[in-house]
């Protein structure tokens, strides 16, 4: 725990950061954190991939890995454009 006198100074750290750079004390006040859609679609696919090559043989197998690929690029791609 901090005491008064640090809140304070603390306090007036963030009023003059929020007065120089608004925008960057916009993005510290309220942190994004994106839904973890890469390790899902990487977990998916490990799960799946299996299960479609026992079923479904080696081709089905390869059409995911392209489409597991594609997904992750779409995410990484829509990521990378977000407007801060």
């Amino acid at each position: 725990m901090l005491d008064e006198r640090d809140r304070r100074v603390l306090a007036d750290i963030e009023q003059r950061l929020s007065a120089a750079d608004p925008a960057f004390a916009r993005r510290m006040r309220a942190p994004d954190c994106p839904f973890p859609a890469v390790p899902v679609l990487a977990a998916g696919a490990f799960l799946a991939l299996p299960f479609l090559g026992l079923f479904l043989g080696p081709r089905a197998v390869l059409v995911a890995i392209n489409v597991m690929a594609v997904a992750v690029m779409i995410v990484l791609v829509f990521r990378s454009r977000k407007p801060w």
